[in-house]
């Protein structure tokens, strides 16, 4: 009879505890729909043709590159032309999981270390990258992705000469 009257107390402690913890602002999920959204987004981008995103985004929404703004047209078709610069891009070490906070709002988080060879200059680059997917509904409203972009510019460049 006592461990049961203990086991009472615990689980009325534990429950009013939780009940009053004004700390909590929701919770993460990595196995969800909206992560596995993203996964496939990305995986489109890795195979070099990130169309895709259009059933996604909404068509009004922003994207940002770093500080760089762009339109739904804008950011694919600059994530697209990183085919055409790199082979061998990869996302190593990716995590993606999704936060449903209590204020209504879902963001997925895109974590991971972004890899590729140039195809004009053979060099190797390694860089870590985190992306931010915001989401209204069903629809993708944002994104931002924060990335060193030296190398892409430098290779963007050259490239861009050799077309000319």
């Amino acid at each position: 009879m006592k461990k049961l009257l203990l086991l009472l107390t615990i689980i009325t402690y534990v429950s009013c505890d939780l009940t009053q913890n004004q700390n909590i602002t929701g919770f993460i999920n990595e196995d969800d729909s909206k992560s596995e959204i993203v996964v496939r987004l990305a995986d489109s981008y890795l195979a070099g043709n990130f169309d895709i995103a259009r059933e996604y985004f909404s068509p009004d929404g922003k994207h940002y590159f770093n500080n760089l703004e762009f339109d739904v047209d804008g950011i694919i078709d600059g994530y697209n032309s990183h085919s055409l610069i790199f082979k061998d891009i990869k996302h190593n070490d990716r995590k993606v999981y999704t936060g449903f906070f209590t204020d209504g709002s879902i963001q997925t988080y895109h974590d991971f270390n972004w890899s590729a060879t140039s195809i004009i200059t053979g060099k190797e680059y390694n860089y870590p990258c985190h992306c931010r997917w915001v989401w209204e509904e069903e629809k993708i409203v944002s994104t931002t992705c924060y990335v060193d972009p030296a190398a892409i510019f430098e290779e963007a460049a050259i490239y861009a000469e050799s077309q000319n």
